[in-house]
């Protein structure tokens, strides 16, 4: 059975009349007698009575008039969201972008030219920490996680697809209030005398890998560690004066006037990543994902 002969067969039945139905086809009338014929033979039933004197649906043939002439609609339906997805005429995006994250720096540039291309894609933003943000991608309550590439290590590779957009450097932060901040040359093997804030291995693996492989990069283990569950929550440890950590700098405010922030030097930057489900096939991710390839990662 194919779609031409199923349209062969709806034609016949609109119209009643083979010369008709061929003329609406632009078709031999012996060609669309041909396919009906077939598409009878094939699926066992009688489609029509046939007279000289006229043409008549039989009761096979009027259950798969009603039938077919849905599905043919359905058809029609499909190919125009295809195609209006294609061309981003409709459609939704969620994004879900790390906390404490400046997403000035890299977002509304982004979005703006996805507005400005694809005006009817509705856009919806929420924020998370890096736990949350894997399970709303693996759950698909948002289409793209934008989050640093080390997270990745708590995701199953298989599963999803990233691209680096963004990239920024560690710095080593400390409460204002910690006599090592008032030194003029702040060294950061001092840090061995103090508590290292971390991210949770439980949260991400990879954020507390990081500052790990830090202290081990500058030759000390820290005095004890105490852990967060988010990197608001870090910040506020840090900002008590409870110990030091290490964060990118694009998530420390230039208006937290109670940190200090020391760049780390001869390191390599952080990458920002948008990481998305392989199987989700929302023909939005890719319009905006195109947006993100940067010219210099």
């Amino acid at each position: 059975m194919t779609v031409f002969q199923i349209q062969c067969f709806l034609s016949v039945a609109e119209t009643l009349n083979f010369t008709e139905a061929a003329n609406r086809l632009f078709i031999a009338q012996s060609s669309l007698s041909r396919n009906i014929s077939h598409l009878e033979e094939e699926i066992g039933l009688t489609l029509f009575i046939r007279t000289k004197k006229y043409v008549r649906l039989t009761p096979s043939g009027t259950v798969l008039y009603s039938e077919f002439s849905k599905l043919l609609k359905l058809g029609q339906h499909a190919l125009e969201k295809a195609r209006n997805a294609e061309l981003g005429e409709t459609g939704s995006l969620c994004l879900g972008v790390l906390e404490t994250q400046r997403s000035e720096n890299f977002l509304p540039s982004r979005l703006g030219q996805l507005r400005k291309e694809h005006p009817n894609i509705q856009i919806d933003i929420i924020s998370g920490t890096f736990r949350e943000l894997r399970e709303a991608v693996m759950d698909n309550r948002i289409d793209i996680a934008l989050t640093l590439g080390f997270d990745m290590e708590d995701f199953n590779p298989d599963e999803v697809v990233f691209q680096p957009f963004f990239q920024s450097h560690p710095q080593c932060v400390i409460s204002r209030s910690n006599p090592l901040a008032t030194q003029p040359d702040f060294d950061l093997s001092a840090l061995s005398s103090e508590t290292m804030v971390a991210i949770s291995p439980e949260i991400s693996r990879g954020a507390y890998h990081n500052i790990v492989q830090f202290c081990e990069r500058h030759g000390f283990q820290p005095a004890g560690a105490i852990y967060a569950n988010s990197v608001q929550d870090l910040l506020l440890k840090v900002e008590a004066g409870l110990g030091f950590s290490v964060l990118d700098e694009n998530c420390i405010s230039d208006s937290n006037t109670s940190l200090l922030s020391v760049p780390i030097y001869k390191t390599d930057p952080l990458n920002l990543v948008a990481i998305w489900k392989r199987n989700n096939l929302n023909p939005a991710i890719p319009l905006f994902t195109n947006l993100l390839i940067p010219e210099d990662i």
